[in-house]
């Protein structure tokens, strides 16, 4: 953190990365509030009185809204809060202490959310609603990473490569 404001002082005027960007768009015109009224009935891991507490339901329901708008597996929601620290940011963590939800968790409270009278269709329906009410047309982005594919080298090919 310290980094972080070091950075943010010694060059003011330095441009927010794009994540930044979006998840900022995002936290203002998301009504928040109200999403978390309509889906805390069914909603009760970080209310337990025994047993381990589970992640907040603002931290989940921010975590399905990455996964919405950059079209993000479980799985790949998870790294991606690890690997983007705007992204740990916007659901509210840091991305090692507390230790972000797992894509586990995140399945499960999705799976949750399916079963529920007002559905993971109808988080979406709010989150289409509230960028259009805020004047912005979007569409759904991604998150791309190189992918990589072993292929088979023969043996003289490789010492080829390497000289």
């Amino acid at each position: 953190m310290q980094q972080l404001s070091f950075i943010s002082t010694r060059w003011p005027k330095a441009k927010a990365p794009k994540r930044e960007q979006v998840c900022k768009v995002l936290d203002e015109l998301i009504p928040w509030a109200v999403l978390e009224t309509e889906i805390r009935p069914g909603y009760q891991s970080d209310c337990r009185k025994t047993g381990r507490k589970g992640y907040s339901l603002a931290m989940m329901l921010r975590c399905l809204v990455l996964s919405y708008v950059w079209q993000l597996s479980d799985e790949a929601t998870a790294d991606f809060i690890l690997d983007s620290l705007a992204a740990a940011r916007f659901i509210g963590t840091d991305p090692w202490e507390p230790r972000p939800p797992s894509a586990s968790a995140i399945r499960n409270f999705r799976h949750g959310l399916q079963r529920q009278q007002k559905g993971f269709k109808w988080l979406h329906r709010q989150i289409d609603a509230a960028m259009t009410a805020g004047g912005l047309q979007w569409r759904q982005g991604s998150a791309q990473e190189p992918v990589f594919k072993r292929v088979m080298v023969k043996q003289g090919e490789k010492q080829a490569a390497l000289q």
